[in-house]
């Protein structure tokens, strides 16, 4: 019988939630009987890893800002399958090439897949198996035909559950954390500006197509189970869908029987995304008896004209107060996200944000720096008004540094970033010193300051206010845990540079003609 093929999935870096992608495609891949591994390129020394694993196929999950670590990646990994004559199918997937499918030309690539991969993997690695060409296959592109019949996973009960081990194995650490990522959902019906799942369900829409898609409620209740008793370490649960809650009827009774079900059975604290015109009195109620401890509602703008108009976001001041204010009433924390820099406004639309979301009393008032990504009707919006070079490298974009866009000067995108550091502290100030946010945010002598304080202050109400109890048990791990934190907040230039690592070696390994891999 012949032997199944070996696939290394390979990820730039992990922060502190699990790449569920990857794990679900990996247990897709172990149902089907194929051997899977996880590289993580900003941790790892990739050239050990295919020395010891030896794929035959290698899936890059990739974000269009990540593009540069993968293209060092796929060099080292050409290079390595030339020395060492071991033949490496390359194949990617994710928002990257989904939106830039020339990605195949540009990296050299066997496949690229845009959407759903669960069946589109198997496709893939039957056809190499049985060296077939993947043209054709459902979601997949080849160099020589461009993406085939679009498919939607619509059954999501027949999908697996998630790999864990696959991510614990490469990311060992990560098993201290006391919170498991799980979903429950794919697909959102809104239609908000700077999100790209307006452009995936314009892709993919079509006649009788389901694009939001739901697991059963004692499938996901199941999952959970079973993450408690292999997983001891779990103390909370993070539903990652991108709206657990939605007005629709059907999605309301599964909302009814989840709560009804999920306390008596589980119990587990847990967190979910939801929006503001969703969350009403009953259903903040519903979660709370559910053992809902937090959840993550977006502002976005405070200005109603900007919310509504540029992010098409469809919530009124009074919407935003009377749910923000339920929640809280109820003893559910928030974290609430507000964009800073949206493209055609101007610093004082940022300062007027920035009241706004103090009158709500968030338990974690988040800021963001607008970032444009690829697909998005924002980033369109951008290009229209002058904003951003149409030729822009998304690999710039980062959701920590300054505005990309020109029409900031110097100093206001420094303001800006000022107030991505201070806002959340002084937005829980009392007023007479929330007032002197204007001051302090021109003080650009403090930024290293304002940055390490700023990534501290984010930490702890992240982990006392948003999921507590998660945290890593032990001051070694909470140390640990604090420095990836900040890391990953403060040092992108360090990071980007360790995704780097191995390039030198392997190119060192190809020089030497006397090399033997192991």
């Amino acid at each position: 019988m012949e032997s199944k093929l070996k696939v290394l999935f390979v990820v730039a870096d992990v922060y502190f939630s699990e790449p569920l992608g990857i794990m679900i495609l990996s247990a897709v891949c172990k149902k089907a009987g194929y051997p899977t591994r996880l590289a993580i390129v900003a941790r790892e020394n990739l050239v050990e890893i295919l020395d010891e694993f030896r794929p035959d196929v290698v899936a890059y999950s990739t974000m269009t800002s990540d593009e540069n670590s993968f293209a060092h990646a796929n060099d080292i990994i050409m290079a390595w399958s030339k020395d060492t004559g071991h033949s490496v199918k390359r194949i990617m997937g994710g928002p990257h090439p989904t939106y830039f499918p020339d990605v195949i030309h540009k990296l050299n690539l066997d496949a690229t897949c845009a959407g759903d991969g669960e069946r589109a993997i198997i496709g893939m690695l039957e056809a190499i198996q049985a060296g077939d060409s993947m043209e054709g296959i459902p979601n997949v592109a080849t160099p020589n035909a461009p993406m085939g019949p679009k498919e939607v996973i619509e059954d999501m009960n027949i999908i697996p559950w998630a790999d864990r081990d696959i991510f614990y194995e490469a990311a060992p650490e990560m098993k201290k954390h006391g919170i498991r990522s799980l979903l429950t959902m794919k697909g959102c019906p809104y239609k908000c500006t700077y999100c790209f799942n307006h452009a995936f369900n314009t892709m993919f829409k079509g006649p009788g197509v389901k694009l939001l898609r739901r697991r059963t409620v004692s499938d996901v209740i199941a999952e959970v189970k079973s993450l408690v008793e292999n997983y001891p370490e779990v103390r909370f649960i993070r539903f990652a869908d991108d709206v657990f809650v939605t007005p629709d009827r059907e999605q309301l009774d599964w909302i009814d029987e989840f709560t009804d079900r999920y306390p008596k059975e589980v119990g587990i604290p847990f967190y979910c995304l939801i929006r503001a015109d969703a969350l009403t009195e009953d259903v903040a109620r519903k979660l709370k008896k559910a053992n809902c401890v937090s959840v993550c509602m977006s502002v976005e703008a405070g200005s109603a004209h900007v919310r509504n108009k540029v992010l098409k976001r469809n919530m009124t001041d009074e919407m935003l107060l009377s749910a923000f204010h339920g929640s809280r009433d109820n003893g559910i924390n928030i974290w609430g996200t507000t964009i800073l820099g949206i493209p055609g406004t101007t610093l004082k639309d940022d300062f007027e944000s920035v009241t706004f979301v103090r009158k709500l009393k968030i338990a974690y008032p988040a800021f963001t720096i607008f970032a444009p990504f690829p697909g998005t009707d924002l980033t369109d919006h951008s290009i229209e008004l002058g904003l951003l070079d149409k030729d822009y490298d998304y690999n710039l974009t980062s959701l920590t540094g300054e505005s990309v866009l020109t029409g900031y000067t110097a100093e206001e995108k420094k303001i800006q970033l000022n107030l991505y550091y201070l806002a959340p502290f002084f937005c829980l100030l009392p007023e007479f010193l929330f007032k002197s946010l204007p001051f302090f945010a021109r003080q650009f002598w403090l930024i290293p300051f304002y940055k390490l304080t700023g990534g501290l202050f984010t930490a702890y109400l992240l982990g006392t206010r948003i999921f507590p109890g998660a945290r890593p048990k032990g001051i070694g791990s909470l140390i640990s845990a604090l420095k990836v934190h900040l890391s990953y907040l403060l040092d992108e230039n360090k990071k980007k540079h360790r995704r780097n690592i191995g390039l030198d070696v392997i190119q060192k390994k190809v020089e030497q003609p006397d090399y033997v891999s192991s």
